[in-house]
């Protein structure tokens, strides 16, 4: 235990091993803008879709495909994204495979990695490009492929840890049952988020912990159940912090337990732990916003 009272946790073996075999996409995905498109000329063989489109397309809302891609972090600029099979890109000319991989990389898409020393193999090499003064590797199916057992594992190990930090307060012995069994673990899917985990404290229900819940229904169960939003600057255990953008949108929830302690989720992704945080740690990433505090009526 560390000096202000927090332990590290590591994912069970059985979840690095979900992890690895979901961390890509089933689906080979790269950003291009009008040059790109031009380079591949007429024997393209991939869909080029308008970005609009691809923003709305059932096919592209997956939560597993989201998650891959960090959609979020992609530049609202990339005017295409190619869907491709697997290994088409292995197969572009080589100036063609470079420029389409270095845009990637500008372009702020998930799954591009730091290289290392490890990726000397051929195979691996194709798939790497040097933008600024860092190499990086372009993740897609047949590079994830051609990696060793020990690569794989190691690389989802490095980029699962620059999720989240994975320091945790211990679990009290006040701690529900309920919330004890999911406290400082992992999920093994993408797609869980922290309005997700307000909820399952809230109602007892695990399932509703591996939801990607979003904020409407988030407050339309929240009030179903009983909550309501009061003004008040003594929590009590089992009270609801949301904190609201100026929008009046919600951003984050997070679920008291006493103690000055919350079980809150960060993120969406797998790599996001539920965990037990400090009161503190939750106003130092969310006091930027405005914050509500919500009670179940007695």
């Amino acid at each position: 235990m560390r000096v202000d009272g927090t332990v590290q946790i590591t994912p069970r073996e059985e979840v690095v091993r979900e992890w690895e075999a979901t961390l890509l996409s089933p689906m080979d995905l790269f950003m291009a803008d009008e040059h790109l498109v031009t380079q591949l000329g007429t024997q393209a063989s991939v869909l080029i879709i308008p970005r609009a489109e691809f923003d709305v397309h059932p096919s592209y809302r997956d939560v597993r495909v989201a998650n891959a891609y960090t959609f979020w972090t992609i530049d609202r600029a990339a005017p295409f994204v190619l869907h491709a099979s697997p290994g088409w890109v292995e197969t572009l000319p080589r100036d063609v495979r470079h420029d389409l991989l270095v845009y990637q990389v500008m372009i702020g898409r998930g799954l591009v990695f730091p290289a290392t020393s490890d990726m000397s193999d051929e195979q691996l090499s194709s798939s790497i490009v040097a933008w600024g003064d860092t190499s990086h590797l372009v993740l897609h199916q047949a590079v994830w492929q051609a990696m060793t057992d020990a690569t794989r594992r190691r690389l989802t190990l490095t980029y699962a840890n620059g999720w989240d930090a994975w320091t945790v307060h211990p679990v009290p012995s006040t701690c529900p049952d309920h919330v004890r069994r999911l406290a400082n673990t992992f999920p093994v899917n993408s797609g869980s988020n922290c309005l997700a985990a307000t909820l399952f404290a809230v109602t007892k229900e695990e399932w509703i912990a591996s939801q990607w819940v979003h904020p409407g229904t988030f407050l339309q169960t929240l009030g179903q159940v009983g909550y309501v939003q009061i003004e008040t600057e003594m929590m009590e255990a089992g009270d609801v912090l949301t904190f609201v953008d100026e929008a009046g949108r919600v951003q984050h929830a997070s679920y008291y337990l006493g103690d000055q302690l919350f079980f809150n989720k960060n993120g969406q992704t797998m790599f996001n732990p539920w965990k037990l945080i400090h009161e503190s740690e939750l106003f130092e990433s969310w006091g930027s916003y405005t914050c509500h505090s919500y009670r179940r009526r007695q």
